[in-house]
């Protein structure tokens, strides 16, 4: 840290010098190093502070509440702004230190300036930090300051205290010759296909109009490009009676981001869940939010970084324990809007890789960890089964488990306890009972029929039960609509109602992967009547016994 004499005159005017701690790091993670070099304090950094949300409890309150309606986006935009006043003593604080390129917007305020500006800022000093098998450095702290007096102003400032593992988690495919594929219609004991899914559940939905109201999101990222040439054939080959209809899906572009239809630009991750979002949940709408962004990277001009592949990534899982306590919470926020208007959020449930299995706290204890965002409590997260016949086997990569931070909701209180106990003293120490498990609900996610780039491929994992789970309650949504209910939007305590788990079919057959502590292996998480911490509630038995229940879930 700084010598305080140096930053009195700075903060001069603020009451106090910047001695609360927002972030401290004790070591830093594994992988991660303090490159000893001199950081030049004329460098150009950027960072944000996220502000404090002081209407954010009423927004909990209404959710946990009996509702009746849903809100605007006007509502929860007004239910997470900062106040005025906070804003404006941010703003000065930064100003006081010579800082002038400041954007305010909503409850974030973005920032560019020097690292020797940055470093009087925070009252630590910002040196450089690499990841093992990363090509650059970043610039980091392992701890920062703030006046008490912007205490109830600022949540946390981002990314100089940002230790997360810069590495992408995207579905892996195993390509498949056309050899592969003696036919249009394999056998589901090989492959998974739309047709599949539909006779394993069930899953069968009629209107009368083929229209709807529903309109069904899918979030691509990281240059994940989904393409209409894949979709197209693979709902000729896969859903021809739906192909025929001529129905697609749109595109809309955050963040000025791409609609690309070059083929070989077709991301696996897009095209697995726009592929099972079009052939499961007609006649919903379909929108793909292509986002661009990975956090802007600003060279020692001052000015983006305008080469084509950026090292700044952001994150699509990650241990719970990696992601400050602070900063879950305040990207949880995020989900619990979504829930107040109505709109669903479902998230795959992984944890417990041996890359998972030590906190990043600097502790570096054991613990069999979950995956962040399916720990929070406002997201549904969805594990895997391996298999559609019976009886059905969890997926050993299904792998849930237990948050380090959000505790247990109500909700889910009664099953886990119950699991707890049936677990008889099985990996105590390894996790803490008391807080938010997951998965909430399964699917089929093993050897999954994908098209992308004009190839024909198998995927496995969560990501390829999660647009399953999605597509149905996209369609529970427009029964509902069409019954004059307001739709579904956070879902999570009516799963565990009685009446929508005794649609549900348990799965007591698996176990997910251990971790492995230096060659200790303790053993995974294993399936277990009820909920457990590998498939959840189970899987869906029949979709038009759930459509029934969760339609008059509320009655």
């Amino acid at each position: 840290m700084l010598p305080k004499l140096a930053l009195g005159a700075a903060l001069l005017g603020w009451g106090s010098l910047a001695d609360i701690c927002l972030e401290r790091t004790a070591s830093l993670p594994p992988g991660w190093m303090k490159i000893n070099d001199t950081v030049d304090p004329s460098e150009w950094y950027s960072f944000s502070i996220a502000l404090r949300q002081p209407e954010v409890k009423g927004l909990q309150k209404f959710l946990t509440s009996v509702q009746k309606d849903v809100l605007s986006l006007a509502d929860t935009k007004l239910m997470r702004a900062p106040t005025p006043k906070s804003v404006s003593a941010v703003q000065a604080w930064l100003r006081s230190h010579g800082i002038q390129d400041i954007d305010a917007k909503g409850d974030w305020v973005n920032v560019r300036a020097t690292v020797g500006q940055t470093d009087a800022l925070i009252g630590s000093l910002l040196e450089h930090y690499i990841y093992h098998g990363e090509d650059k450095p970043v610039l980091r702290t392992t701890q920062y300051f703030i006046p008490d007096a912007l205490e109830d102003a600022i949540d946390f400032i981002h990314p100089v205290s940002n230790f997360m593992r810069p590495v992408r988690s995207l579905s892996k495919i195993k390509w498949l010759n056309e050899t592969d594929l003696t036919k249009r219609d394999p056998p589901c004991t090989s492959v998974i296909t739309p047709k599949c899914v539909r006779e394993a559940y069930n899953f069968y939905y009629k209107t009368p109009d083929d229209k709807s109201s529903v309109t069904m999101g899918v979030a691509g990222f990281l240059e994940q490009y989904a393409n209409y040439q894949d979709s197209d054939q693979f709902l000729s080959e896969h859903a021809p009676e739906i192909a025929a209809k001529k129905y697609n899906y749109t595109v809309e572009l955050i963040n000025g981001g791409e609609n690309s239809q070059e083929l070989d630009k077709s991301g696996v991750e897009a095209s697995l869940d726009v592929d099972y979002a079009l052939s499961l949940a007609y006649p919903a709408k379909l929108v793909f939010y292509s986002t661009a962004g990975r956090g802007e990277l600003i060279g020692e001009d001052g000015k983006a970084d305008s080469s084509p592949a950026s090292t700044n990534e952001p994150f699509l899982d990650k241990p719970d324990g990696e992601i400050p306590s602070v900063q879950n919470d305040w990207l949880a926020r995020g989900a619990r809007h979504d829930g107040a208007r109505g709109v669903g959020r479902r998230r795959r449930a992984r944890g417990g890789h041996d890359s998972n299995c030590r906190t990043r706290d600097g502790s570096n204890k054991k613990i069999a960890m979950a995956t962040f965002p399916p720990t929070c409590p406002w997201v549904l997260a969805v594990g895997a089964v391996s298999n559609t016949q019976d009886p059905p086997k969890a997926a050993s990569f299904s792998t849930g488990g237990f948050s380090r931070y959000f505790v247990q909701p109500a909700w889910q209180r009664e099953v886990v306890g119950e699991y707890v106990r049936a677990l008889g003293g099985r990996l105590d120490g390894y996790y803490e009972p008391d807080k938010r498990a997951i998965p909430d609900i399964s699917a089929v996610g093993t050897n999954v029929l994908v098209l992308t780039g004009g190839k024909p491929g198998l995927v496995q994992g969560t990501s390829a039960s999660a647009p399953i789970v999605a597509a149905m309650l996209a369609l529970v949504n427009d029964a509902r609509a069409r019954a004059g209910k307001k739709p579904l939007g956070w879902v999570n305590p009516l799963l565990y109602s009685e009446r929508v788990r005794g649609v549900l079919r348990d799965v007591t057959k698996g176990e997910s992967r251990s971790c492995n502590f230096d060659g200790e292996e303790p053993g995974g998480w294993p399936t277990k009547p009820g909920w457990d911490a590998v498939t959840g509630l189970g899987v869906p038995k029949d979709f038009n016994e759930l459509l029934d229940a969760l339609v008059h879930a509320d009655d």
